[in-house]
C-alpha cells in the first residue's frame, strides 16, 4: 500500500470490501431566514431611544447561542436581498464590476492559432502584475472539471485503463481535501448489509475456541486506538465560547482508521434505496456490514477538512492575482463601542507587499476578502429552523463587519485603550499598609533593612563582555509599569480598502461562506457612518446625503456544491471576477471623498 503524507485518506478504504458500518448519512440542510424589516429612511428607534439597550449592551448580554434572536438582527438593521447569480451580484457595484466576470466560454479550451495577433494594450492590476488572461483561467479551470472518481483514482495511483493519467498541479491539494470529505459525505455507493446468521454462529464458535487458548488467531502487535463519538463535543462547540462568542470551535481531529458505530435512529437521507425489503430497512444494521466510501457522516467530519478544501480551492485563483490567504495573526474581534466581540474568521485574502524587504518580513496589505467555514450541519434539528438560521446569519455578519472595520482603518493609526489617559501616565499609590508591591516597608514579614539586603544584586565575578543586562523584570517592576492596553491592530498589516471605489463613500465587503460541502459568496455594502456608529456609538450630527446609510445591504449567491463539476466551474468563474474587480488598477483621475 502506498504511504500518503498528511491527513489524506485516499486508498485506505476499498468501497467494494465489506467492513463495519459507519453512521447513517445526514441530509444536507441550509439556513432559511425570514429577516426583520430594516429601517432604511432613518435610524431605527432602538438606536435613538434611551430606554432601549444599545448594540454593545445587547451583545454584552449574550450568554448562550439561544440568546441570539431576531432582536439581534433588528439592532444591526441589515437589509437582506434574495439570492442571486454573480452577474447580479457585481451589477450592483459601480465602476463596471460586471465586466471583470469571465464569460462562460472561457471554461472551454481556447483555440490555438498558428499566427499570433498583435497583443492589445496590456492591463495591469493594482499590485503591478499583469491581468491574468484566458489561458491562465482555463489552465486552472480544466483541473476542477475532472470527474471525481477519476481524480480520486489519480491520487491513489490506481490504473485507469487506456485513459491518460490526469495532471493535477494547481488544484491537487483541493482534490486531496475533497477526497477526505467524500469519506463522510459521498453516500452514492452506500450499501448496508444485514448481519449473516451463519457468520454470527461461526463467530461465536471461533470466540469459544480462542477463549480455550487456540493458537490459530494471533493477537495484533499494535492495537488501534479508537476515539469516542464526538457528537456531544460538536454540539457543545457550536455554541458561543464564554460570553459573546459567535465563533465555532474546530472539531477534534478524527482518526482515519477508527470504526464509527452505526446509529439506530431513523435515517434522514434516502440511503434505504439499496435495501431490498421493508423489514431490512427497519432492521438494526449495527452488527451488519457495509460497502461504500464513507467511514462516517457529515456531522462527524473534522472541521479542518472543510477549511483545507475551501482554502485549496481558493488559493490557485488568488495566486493568479498576487493575493495570498493568511489567517489573522491576532484574535479577530469586532469593536462594538467598549466591547471587543470575538468572531469566527477562518482565513483572509491579503495582497502581498511590493516592497521585497517588507514582504520578507511578513508585511501584508488589505484585507481583500474573507473566508468563513462553519461546522453547522443540523439546521432545523431543534424544530426551530428560524432560530438556527438567525444564529448562523449573525455569525456571517460578524465576520463581514470585522472585514469592513479593518478596511476602514486605511490611513489611520490605532488609538490604544487608555492611551494618553492619566491612569496610564501618572504613578500613584493609595497609601495602604505595607507599601507598594515589592517594597519591604511597614507590615512586611522581614525588617526593612533585611528585605532590602535580600533584594540587592550581587556583582557578578564574570565579565559581561560588553553585553547589556538581560535580566527579566520582576513582577513588582511589571506591576509598576504604566502602559495602555494591548494593541488590537496587527503591526505588520498595512490596512487598506483594496478595490473600493474612491468616488463613493460605500464599501463593498466580500466573503466566502462555507457549510456542509458547499460555498457561497456574500457581499455587504456598508457606509462609513454605520461603522462609526458601531465603534463609537454616536450618530452623525447632521443628516448625511444618503438616507439609507444606517442599513447595510447584504447579497449572496446560491450554495455551490464542491462535489458537482458545474457548481465548481461556476464558483471559480464568479470568484475570478470578484477578485479581478477588487485587484483592478483604479484610474488616477479618481478623487477621494472629502478631498478639495
Amino acid at each position: 500500500m502506498f504511504q500518503f503524507s498528511g491527513g489524506l485518506l485516499a486508498g485506505q478504504h476499498d468501497n467494494k470490501e465489506e467492513r463495519a458500518p459507519p453512521s447513517r448519512p445526514i441530509s444536507v440542510t441550509f439556513p432559511s431566514l425570514d429577516p426583520p424589516e430594516p429601517s432604511t429612511s432613518a435610524p431605527p428607534a432602538s438606536w435613538t431611544s434611551g430606554s432601549a439597550p444599545g448594540i454593545a449592551a445587547h451583545f454584552l448580554g449574550l450568554k448562550k447561542p439561544s440568546d441570539v434572536n431576531l432582536d439581534t438582527l433588528a439592532l444591526l438593521n441589515v437589509s437582506f436581498q434574495q439570492e442571486c447569480d454573480f452577474e447580479t451580484l457585481l451589477a450592483s457595484i459601480s465602476n463596471g464590476a460586471q465586466s471583470h466576470l469571465p464569460p462562460r466560454s472561457w471554461l472551454e479550451a481556447p483555440e490555438q492559432n498558428t499566427t499570433q495577433p498583435a497583443e492589445p494594450d496590456t492591463k495591469f492590476l493594482c499590485n503591478g502584475r499583469k491581468v491574468p488572461d484566458r489561458n491562465e483561467f482555463y489552465l486552472r479551470a480544466k483541473e476542477i472539471s475532472f470527474k471525481n472518481e477519476d481524480a480520486f483514482a489519480n491520487l491513489t495511483r490506481k490504473p485507469m485503463g487506456e485513459r491518460v493519467p490526469l495532471r493535477l498541479a494547481h488544484f491537487r491539494k483541493f482534490w486531496e481535501g475533497l477526497d477526505n470529505m467524500a469519506y463522510y459525505w459521498d453516500n452514492s455507493f452506500d450499501e448496508y448489509l444485514p448481519p449473516n446468521p451463519d457468520q454470527d454462529q461461526n463467530d461465536i464458535a471461533g470466540s469459544s475456541v480462542s477463549s480455550a487458548g487456540s493458537p490459530k488467531e494471533e493477537e495484533p502487535r499494535k492495537k488501534v486506538k479508537t476515539e469516542s463519538n464526538g457528537n456531544e463535543a460538536d454540539a457543545l462547540s457550536s455554541g458561543l465560547r464564554g460570553s459573546n462568542d459567535l465563533a465555532l470551535s474546530a472539531s477534534s481531529p478524527m482518526s482515519s482508521n477508527r470504526v464509527v458505530p452505526a446509529r439506530t435512529a431513523p435515517p434522514r437521507a434516502p440511503w434505504e434505496a439499496n435495501a431490498a425489503t421493508t423489514s431490512e430497512k427497519n432492521a438494526d444494521l449495527s452488527k451488519g456490514s457495509y460497502k461504500g466510501y464513507r467511514i462516517g457522516n457529515g456531522e462527524e467530519m473534522p472541521d479542518s477538512y472543510r477549511l483545507e478544501t475551501v482554502r485549496a480551492f481558493l488559493e490557485p485563483i488568488t495566486w493568479a492575482f498576487g493575493v495570498t490567504l493568511v489567517p489573522h495573526r491576532r484574535p479577530p474581534v469586532l469593536l462594538l463601542q467598549q466591547v471587543r466581540f470575538p468572531v469566527r474568521m477562518s482565513t483572509v485574502a491579503w495582497r502581498g507587499s511590493q516592497d521585497r524587504a517588507k514582504a520578507r518580513q511578513g508585511y501584508i496589505e488589505g484585507p481583500v476578502l474573507g473566508v468563513q467555514c462553519r461546522a453547522g450541519t443540523d439546521f432545523g434539528s431543534t424544530r426551530n429552523l428560524q432560530a438556527d438560521s438567525v444564529l448562523d446569519t449573525v455569525r456571517e455578519l460578524g465576520g463581514m463587519l470585522l472585514l469592513a472595520q479593518e478596511r476602514a482603518r486605511e490611513g489611520k493609526t490605532e488609538k490604544r485603550n487608555g492611551e494618553s489617559k492619566w491612569w496610564t501616565t501618572t504613578h500613584r499609590w493609595g497609601g495602604g499598609p505595607g507599601g507598594e508591591v515589592g517594597e519591604g516597608k511597614g507590615a512586611s514579614d522581614a525588617p526593612a533593612t533585611e528585605a532590602v539586603a535580600k533584594t540587592e544584586v550581587k556583582p557578578s565575578s564574570r565579565p559581561r563582555l560588553g553585553s547589556k543586562d538581560r535580566r527579566r523584570p520582576t513582577p513588582a517592576e511589571v506591576w509598576k509599569t504604566l502602559k495602555p492596553g494591548a494593541p488590537l491592530w496587527d503591526p505588520k498589516v498595512i490596512y487598506e480598502a483594496i478595490g473600493k471605489d474612491s468616488n463613493v463613500a460605500w464599501d463593498d465587503i466580500f466573503m466566502v461562506s462555507s457549510l456542509n460541502h458547499h460555498i457561497s459568496v456574500l457581499k455587504l455594502r456598508v457606509h462609513p457612518l454605520y461603522l462609526q456608529f458601531l465603534e463609537e456609538g454616536t450618530l452623525p450630527p447632521y443628516p448625511p446625503p444618503e438616507p439609507d446609510w444606517c442599513a447595510p445591504k447584504l447579497q449572496r449567491t446560491r450554495w455551490f456544491d464542491m462535489f458537482d463539476v458545474n457548481d465548481r466551474n461556476e464558483a471559480m468563474r464568479g470568484l475570478w471576477g470578484v477578485i479581478g474587480y477588487l485587484m483592478r488598477a483604479q484610474e488616477e483621475t479618481d478623487v477621494p471623498i472629502g478631498s478639495a
